[in-house]
């Protein structure tokens, strides 16, 4: 970005207000702590942004702290309880006038605690949640362009980027932490940024000179610090409510004038990531955007202890880091005509500013469109909509009174005993150990008539209610499944009810559809952060490019070069793959393999088909999940791709002598005026770089899964990029073709030697019985010696010995030296 007529050099220098000043020397941004974003016009981070500037933003953050005020305040107690509830804790309440989150079980009266027996099933019927809707998505890549030419590799490049990311973002744990911020939060935010962070992704290639082996060492002058070059990558973080800020009456982000991320990060952490203003740093502070109370249930929650008060070290190292990207419009905000205008020229995109605490410390010409993505489990008015485990909250708390009353009722009423103290004596019974057999003492005896059940007597036990007992049950199982729709069968669990195969996979059906509508949301959202994280890539990993191009590595592409003139903003969309009403689970594919089996062995051809194709063995192998079983074709498949991604890095083998033949030929006829030969075969021609095995190749699995990638988009789009890397693949393949028909031959031509070979034995049976002699026209001395041979055997004389001779003989004279002329 240029500078502007408002830059101005500030007064104030970095180290002015650092604590810090050695860091920027011995550390590059990114290896001592995670660094965001890109260098701005005023510092590497416009840390060097004049001061009056910084106040500007920071009085917009503050305005935004207004906005939705009382409405917020609500949406962060539900979330707050909603976590709460997640770790048992259902007893928590927020004290107005310490302003503080307390836990109500700890404010008994000695002599008097209550019984709370925490049978959690809010966070039982949340894992089920989980389980269903927490499933990284399946989606795919679309050039904007389908006409163009590239479209195929442009899907593929963006493909790849998407395997990479998923990869490094273990995007499964991912889903998870998603469905849990739906369950207990409701709205759910995606942050995707570029994060430069040594300890994430590593460091660039360094040498170790004199390196200190492991230990104390030997002493002396300590080895001298020098910056490591840290790498950097794409990274998807997931937020709820308490940490993220939206305007809640807006109906879609695109109307957002707002979006802000605040959560506590360690107080040396801060520092080092912004040493510049490492002295201005203290904990204990919320961001200008917020309130204390965002920042006292956040580490309420975090803390999960019984006596949530917000003293004593712990809190004081816990400063907040609040980061606000505020949209263009928002800037009518601004009454300065001087101040707006600068806002406008450095931020035309929009604004992302950071806090930490109330110290100013970064600021970025960023779009949040570009970065968020926002899914929620429940549609509703606005953006304030409940999560997805609120109704069940109610279910809990019944559960848990009745649960009090019940275990009330079993230790507190236990029958008083009363006695007749002329005759128990109750002093010794209280000093004796009571056990069984156990003897206790009277203080006289007992006449012959005295009765001691007449001198002993109990209070009655209180009954239970039966109905409390049914509706215990409810509360266990028909109500919280009737609410979330999470139904036995969807956890694994059979019905009583509906005992039947079909029966049970309806209702896991059905409830899985009703989860469908927060897995939709999810999917969508997913897809949107996708898209931005490889746009994010492309611009980012431009410095590690060489012509242009990345090499992409991961599990699902190893050595795949991207161009990332491909991946630029409005090349390519992403959009969910296949049309999912609810999430499909490693189980549900299990199960559709077990369906395709069952059809195919019932004579079904499509689903024989199915199974037969090499392609999908290495499938089949995934979705059983049991390594030591062997898929027929899936090595051989897996070998044949790993051949073909060598193939293309590499270009055929001429066959000189071949080519040398051909050139002399066609030169030749070109001198005599005849016409030019017919251009042999290119496998004629040239070698592919990676040989067969003629012995040990599966060759028609081996082609038949090279010609599936020769007519996918990425073999056609090879073609086209690669022609001397597709034309060693076409090369190796065609040799597996002509070994896989000289076997088919050789087959063929043992099948027919086997089927003829009885009716050639017969037609030399009937000419042995029907011989003739010869005609006496033929002269025997005429005939060579296999006619003598076989004219002898008819007469019953056996001359092989003599023929025999006779060849002999004619060899000899032949080497015999002719004499000279």
């Amino acid at each position: 970005m240029a500078a502007t007529e408002e830059a101005v050099k500030p007064d104030v220098k970095p180290e002015d207000a650092s604590s810090l000043p050695e860091v920027p020397e011995k550390y590059k941004p990114g290896e001592m702590a995670p660094a965001e974003g890109l260098s701005g016009l005023y510092g590497f981070r416009n840390e060097l942004l004049p001061e009056n500037y910084q106040n500007v933003l920071r009085s917009l953050v503050q305005k935004i702290a207004q906005i939705d005020m009382f409405a917020r305040i609500d949406e962060v107690k539900r979330a707050t309880e909603g976590r709460f509830y997640w770790r048992t804790m259902f007893d928590v309440y927020f004290n107005e006038t310490s302003s503080v989150w307390e836990d109500s079980s700890s404010n008994a009266d000695a002599g008097d605690v209550p019984l709370t027996y925490g049978f959690n099933i809010y966070a039982s019927f949340g894992r089920g949640f989980i389980t269903e809707v927490g499933i990284p998505p399946s989606i795919k890549f679309i050039a904007t362009n389908p006409a163009n030419p590239d479209a195929n590799r442009i899907s593929s490049s963006a493909d790849a980027m998407r395997q990479k990311i998923e990869f490094q973002n273990h995007t499964d744990v991912l889903a998870e932490e998603v469905a849990r911020y739906m369950w207990t939060d409701g709205r759910t935010c995606l942050y995707s940024r570029w994060v430069c962070d040594g300890s994430r992704f590593g460091y660039d290639e360094e040498t170790h000179v004199d390196e200190q082996p492991e230990g104390l060492g030997e002493g002396g002058k300590p080895p001298e610090k020098k910056p490591r070059q840290p790498k950097g990558g794409e990274v998807l973080s997931a937020y709820g409510v308490l940490e993220a800020k939206i305007p809640i009456n807006m109906r879609q982000i695109e109307d957002f004038p707002f979006i802000q991320l605040s959560y506590e990060i360690d107080l040396a952490a801060a520092k080092s990531m912004y040493p510049y203003i490492s002295a201005n740093i203290s904990g204990g502070e919320p961001g200008p955007g917020e309130y204390n109370f965002d920042r006292t249930s956040r580490i309420a929650t975090t803390q999960g202890i019984r006596l949530l008060t917000q003293t004593g070290d712990t809190i004081y190292h816990l400063p907040t880091y609040q980061r606000t990207w505020i949209r263009a419009s928002f800037y009518a905000n601004i009454d300065d005509d001087t101040d707006r205008k600068f806002i406008e020229n450095n931020f035309p995109d929009g604004c992302m500013v950071a806090f930490v605490g109330e110290t100013y410390a970064e600021s970025r010409n960023e779009n949040m469109d570009d970065h968020w993505s926002i899914c929620r489990p429940i549609q509703g008015d606005g953006q304030a909509t409940k999560s997805a485990g609120y109704d069940i909250m109610a279910v809990q708390d019944a559960f848990n009174d009745l649960t009090d009353l019940q275990m009330e009722t079993f230790m507190k009423s236990i029958p008083a005993i009363f006695g007749d103290k002329a005759i128990f004596d109750f002093a010794a019974m209280s000093k004796q150990k009571a056990g069984p057999g156990a003897h206790w003492p009277t203080k006289r005896d007992l006449q012959p008539t005295e009765d001691i059940n007449h001198k002993i007597f109990a209070e009655p036990f209180p009954s239970l209610d039966t109905g409390a007992s049914a509706f215990y049950t409810l509360l266990l199982g028909g109500i919280p499944q009737f609410i979330t729709g999470l139904y036995p069968a969807t956890l694994g669990d059979s019905d009583p009810n509906n005992e039947t195969k079909g029966g049970v996979l309806a209702l896991r059906d059905a409830s899985k559809g009703q989860q469908g509508v927060a897995w939709k949301a999810f999917r969508s959202a997913y897809a949107k952060s996708m898209e931005q994280l490889v746009k994010i890539g492309a611009y980012y990993r431009a410095s590690e490019a060489e012509d242009g191009k990345v090499e992409i590595n991961s599990p699902g592409n190893v050595g795949t070069l991207v161009d990332l003139e491909d991946l630029h903003d409005g090349n390519f969309y992403c959009v969910p793959d296949g049309d999912e009403s609810y999430p499909r689970t490693h189980e549900d594919e299990q199960q559709s393999f077990n369906t395709l089996v069952a059809a195919a062995s019932a004579g079904n051809a499509g689903a024989a088909a199915i199974l037969n194709e090499p392609k999908n063995s290495v499938v089949w192998k995934e979705i059983l999940a049991m390594p030591d079983v062997v898929i027929p074709g899936a090595d051989e498949t897996e070998k044949q791709m790993s051949e073909i991604t060598e193939l293309l890095e590499s270009v055929p083998i001429p066959n000189t002598p071949a080519i040398a033949m051909f050139t002399a030929v066609s030169q030749m006829a070109l001198k005599t005026g005849k016409p030019a030969p017919p251009k042999p075969p290119m496998q004629t021609l040239y070698r592919p770089s990676v040989d067969i095995d003629q012995d040990f190749d599966i060759h028609d699995i081996e082609f038949k899964a090279g010609n599936d990638w020769v007519n996918s988009p990425a073999g056609r789009q090879a073609k086209v990029d690669n022609p001397q890397g597709f034309l060693n693949v076409r090369l190796h393949l065609l040799l597996h073709k002509a070994a896989m028909n000289a076997a088919a031959q050789n087959q063929a031509k043992t099948a027919l030697t086997a089927a003829t070979m009885p009716k050639i034995a017969i037609e030399q049976a009937k000419a042995a019985a029907n011989k003739t002699k010869p005609s006496e026209s033929i002269n025997f001395k005429d005939l060579g010696p296999s006619g003598q041979v076989q004219l002898g055997h008819q007469a019953g004389l056996d001359l092989t010995a003599d023929a025999a001779a006779d060849v002999a003989g004619e060899g000899m004279d032949q080497n015999q030296e002719k004499p000279a002329a």
